[in-house]
């Protein structure tokens, strides 16, 4: 009964899974370390300039402060605005990267579906 089965390499069919995973967990990784570092940046200027508006003493001093932190917010805008054009060419690299894996795989499951002539 079973000496009809064909046989054939399933190792074709894991390889790309293999691959899809190792590609999201670098991508995934690498953005969480990202978005971490970030926060932990975050809270520093946060404490840093808490403790500089803490020590202001005058209006003098109270503009100098708001008008440095304007500075670092459009700044910051203009970051935001550059690392969001990086984040995208990076997405648009990551699903290219996803499509080859997978016509990669449907390539490989249509040459392990195809017959194999016996010698006979």
């Amino acid at each position: 009964m079973f000496k009809n089965i064909p046989t054939a390499d399933f190792s074709a069919f894991s390889a790309p899974v293999q691959k899809l995973i190792e590609l999201n967990t670098a991508t995934f990784t690498k953005a969480f370390e990202l978005q971490k570092a970030a926060a932990e940046k975050q809270i520093a200027q946060a404490q840093a300039d808490f403790k500089a508006l803490s020590g202001i003493k005058d209006v003098e001093a109270l503009t100098s402060f708001v008008t440095v932190k304007s500075e670092e917010a459009k700044a910051k805008l203009e970051a935001l605005q550059t690392e969001a054009q990086a984040s995208a060419e990076t997405t648009k690299a990551y699903f290219a990267e996803v499509q080859a894996i997978l016509a990669e795989s449907k390539d490989s499951v249509a040459a392990a579906k195809a017959p194999t002539k016996k010698a006979v």
